[in-house]
């Protein structure tokens, strides 16, 4: 890993100077290209042909910086020959040699007709038409590979797609911030540290992302009297009576589904029991969700445990004990029963149905604020909230086709009820339940944390949230094109 940050180190020092050819670099960032290059240079094993061409660009513009200013740079030239040279070799060694050199052709065409400056080439795409396919495949082994390091590596992965298809023209201080150009980076000890460093510079050029007006949580998040954030009693834990019904028929059909909900999870929990272990879990997630008397709970949580059991029960049905088989397809029938006294959990789904979903919510984004919020519990949040973060960000449970020979169907086994909203993207609502909760939180901390009532750890919070929720936010307003700000409509409002 330490040859490939000192790759992604050369080819960054590179850039900015072709970039940037008037900015004043002393001896010292010429000195940094070249320990770069030398240390790239000097790795082995499938990555030394690029090493190796990363190398010479950086020597090669370095050198130029250091020789901007003065005549006789015949040496320098023909080290630029050779790091083409080496790249030619490298992109032929990789199988998209033809590629490369239509990208270098059509370069040097546009600078010799003065199509393009050097300035401007630097900001245009990599790939004359797209990244040929070998190379993409490369580079998302690669990607990967570095994904599993560490989620640090984000920066370079960032960085790196940043220059194949260029969305926006970064600024100078931007990428300044990828060498020792503000201030020297801690290169000796070790990619890490380095990558860690860097991602705080692009953190600390970006403005404060603001929390999006308009869009209430499914998890009901406030600020508690005694100052903490907490999540509070909402309409997915209190019912809403239909004209013809009471108080004691939601309690009957609460009873019912807890009663009925414990027998099922015994069973799945007893050492006899020949059916997933999953089974165990999702019921005692269920059960911890349900509503209760006293308003606890979250109904619409519950009932992400109860559409996740059905959908296990369909894949099953030919083979899961028939006593269990018959409790659950029973206990299923009851919890659609009882979601005619939360009307909001329909109105949530069709919400979630309305909603575009171009880019996923940011797995590490989300992660990084769940242990925001587990550190500052119980300074900063209330115990309320992690438990029910934690349940609405857990990965979805991969329900995979039984691979095994079915037994005939029979007509006479019970079957899982049909469910009106089974068609509901889990993963979408998942995402929508998070994103709005993050949300939340974050426009609570943004008008608490500068007034007197501001508890301690209350800034610390906000600085630990900061870096991880602009992707959030960006993912909720693509969600919704528009804001309160004009330009689309929100999603309908929970509860009303």
């Amino acid at each position: 890993m330490v040859v490939l940050v000192e790759a992604f180190r050369s080819l960054a020092i590179a850039r900015f100077s072709a970039k940037y050819p008037n900015s004043a670099m002393d001896d010292h960032f010429v000195r940094c290209a070249l320990e770069a290059s030398a240390v790239s240079a000097a790795s082995a094993g499938r990555y030394n042909e690029a090493s190796l061409a990363a190398s010479a660009a950086a020597n090669t513009v370095a050198q130029l910086v250091n020789q901007r200013k003065r005549k006789g740079n015949g040496e320098v030239y023909a080290r630029a020959a050779d790091a083409v040279a080496l790249s030619i070799s490298a992109a032929a060694q990789a199988g998209f040699e033809a590629e490369h050199l239509a990208s270098i052709v059509r370069d040097q065409q546009l600078l010799s007709d003065g199509g393009a400056s050097w300035e401007q080439l630097v900001e245009m795409p990599l790939w004359v038409h797209s990244m040929p396919p070998r190379a993409h495949d490369q580079w998302q082994s690669l990607k990967n590979q570095l994904e599993k390091a560490g989620l640090h590596w984000s920066v370079w992965i960032k960085w790196y797609e940043g220059r194949v298809l260029p969305l926006r023209q970064s600024t100078e201080v931007e990428d300044a911030a990828y060498s020792d150009l503000p201030g020297q980076l801690s290169w000796e000890r070790g990619p890490e540290t380095v990558n860690i460093e860097i991602l705080s510079r692009l953190e600390a050029l970006r403005p404060d992302p603001h929390a999006i007006e308009g869009i209430n949580s499914p998890i009901t998040i406030n600020r508690l009297a005694d100052g903490r954030i907490g999540v509070e009693t909402g309409p997915f834990s209190l019912p809403t009576l239909p004209a013809s019904l009471g108080p004691q028929d939601h309690h009957n059909a609460l009873t019912v589904c807890r009663n009925r909900a414990v027998q099922v999870a015994q069973i799945a929990s007893s050492s006899q029991f020949q059916g997933r272990s999953e089974y165990a879990q999702i019921l005692a997630d269920y059960l911890e969700w349900l509503p209760n008397e006293q308003g606890s709970g979250n109904m619409l949580l519950a009932d992400g445990e109860a559409r996740t059991l059905n959908k296990l029960f369909t894949a099953e049905e030919g083979i899961l004990p028939l006593v269990f088989a018959s409790k659950l397809a029973v206990l299923l029938e009851d919890h659609i029963a009882l979601r005619s006294f939360y009307p909001e959990i329909e109105r949530h789904y069709q919400a979630v149905n309305t909603g575009r979903l171009i880019t996923p919510l940011s797995r590490d984004a989300v992660e990084a604020v769940q242990q925001v919020i587990r550190s500052q519990t119980p300074k900063v949040f209330d115990e309320t909230v992690s438990p029910a973060i934690d349940e609405a960000a857990k990965p979805s449970l991969e329900i995979r086709p039984i691979l095994e020979d079915l037994p005939p169907a029979d007509p006479s086994r019970p079957k899982p009820p049909h469910d009106p909203i089974a068609d509901a993207d889990p993963r979408k609502s998942q995402n929508y339940i998070v994103a709005s909760a993050y949300n939340r939180i974050w426009a609570i901390l943004q008008k608490g944390k500068g007034t007197a009532e501001a508890i301690e750890g209350w800034q610390k919070t906000y600085d630990l949230m900061k870096p991880h929720m602009g992707a959030i936010i960006d993912f909720l307003r693509n969600f919704w094109p528009g804001d309160s700000a004009g330009g689309g409509s929100l999603p309908p409002t929970i509860g009303t």
